[in-house]
């Protein structure tokens, strides 16, 4: 083999060598842009779940207002029934009572 050849022979492996780093980058590059696109698609998918998920609770929260609404509402009427039993279970007793009392200044 003869210096020119060897020459040769070295030049196209430094040729060879190159394109493979060359082909080596461009592998990289695509993995990394690959990378990146799989990370937004799984932020994006993380966020529509906890959108989800907050909307979720934010319904079941008026919900559960409301149910505590109708409950207290119901509650209060019923207090305000029985008071207004007991206010009038003792008119009676109080106007007679009232009565007395102005027949007793009359007199």
């Amino acid at each position: 083999m003869s210096g020119i050849e060897a020459v040769k022979i070295i030049v196209d492996a430094e040729k060879e060598a190159a394109k493979i780093v060359e082909d080596a980058q461009k592998k990289a590059t695509e993995i990394r842009k690959s990378i990146d696109t799989q990370i937004q698609e799984e932020r994006q998918q993380a966020l529509n779940n906890a959108k989800k998920e907050a909307a979720a609770i934010v319904q079941q929260a008026e919900e559960d207002g409301k149910a505590e609404a109708a409950n207290v509402t119901k509650e209060s009427d019923k207090n305000v029934q029985e008071l207004a039993a007991k206010a009038s279970a003792n008119k009676d007793a109080a106007v007679k009572k009232l009565v007395s009392i102005i027949l007793e200044v009359k007199k």
